[in-house]
């Protein structure tokens, strides 16, 4: 398929089919200017802009880069996404998807990782599937790419803080009707009604059982790569093995997500 050629309704629909059923897509041997990269995303849902606005392309801003070149206002490289998490789970409306096109690659390394959620779900046991089933997390922006600690946690109950947004545990697909495991383990700051020192236990057993090699995909990027996962069921991760004197550039565009439920 050459994604800079308009897509015919059954090609598009056959995509949109996969991308419910798969989760993650890959399309190879492309080439896509910013432009041709949002006109692709537009098949799938409706481009919206991201939150550091920073990394936003100046004439084309639904469309932004992740580099690995990025450093923060100390000089210290600044690399995103390294740790699992699905993005922008902080909002009332988290995305649907996020896609990335390749655009720069070291030598090797820097692949990235998927975990599917609902494969996950699917495999608890009765017990915790019950327990997740009951649960809200809080989920809530920070500065900070570092999970809250136990401390932290529980200053917040003391404080009945409510700075974030609950979304269920455990989450429906509005298009598949399955449920998968949503969580995100830089974001989510509590469980609701959960005592904090457990919080963290639980945090730390899903996500040992989401990752392990039966539920996740690790992608080798090729120059010319586009892929879409689906924020609804899937957490991810980079990988940092490789050379930072050569460059990791992609291009980088969230779609519009509704409220979990």
């Amino acid at each position: 398929i050459d994604l800079t050629q308009p897509l015919d309704r059954d090609t598009a629909a056959a995509l949109n089919r996969a991308f419910v059923e798969h989760a993650v897509l890959v399309v190879r041997g492309q080439s896509l200017q910013p432009r041709d990269f949002l006109a692709v995303a537009k098949q799938f849902g409706t481009p919206v802009r991201q939150h550091l606005e920073q990394f936003n392309i100046p004439d084309c801003p639904d469309v932004s880069t992740i580099s690995n070149q990025e450093k923060t206002k100390t000089g210290k490289i600044n690399v995103r996404g390294v740790s699992w998490h699905t993005d922008h789970s902080f909002t009332p409306e988290p995305p649907k998807a996020t896609m990335l096109y390749s655009v720069a690659l070291p030598d090797t390394g820097g692949n990235t990782h998927w975990a599917h959620m609902g494969a996950a779900y699917e495999a608890l046991s009765p017990d915790l599937r019950t327990r997740v089933d009951g649960l809200s997390a809080v989920h809530a922006y920070t500065d900070s790419r570092v999970p809250p600690d136990l401390d932290e946690r529980k200053r917040e109950a003391a404080e009945d803080v409510t700075d974030g947004v609950a979304h269920p545990l455990a989450r429906t697909h509005p298009d598949s009707g399955g449920k998968a495991i949503y969580l995100n383990p830089l974001r989510v700051r509590r469980f609701l009604g959960m005592a904090p020192e457990d919080c963290s236990g639980l945090i730390g057993d899903l996500v040992a059982h989401a990752t392990q090699p039966e539920f996740t995909y690790t992608h080798r990027w090729q120059l010319g790569d586009m892929v879409i996962w689906d924020n609804r069921c899937c957490m991810h991760k980079a990988d940092t093995d490789y050379d930072f004197n050569q460059i990791r550039l992609m291009y980088r565009i969230i779609l519009a997500g509704d409220k979990p439920f």
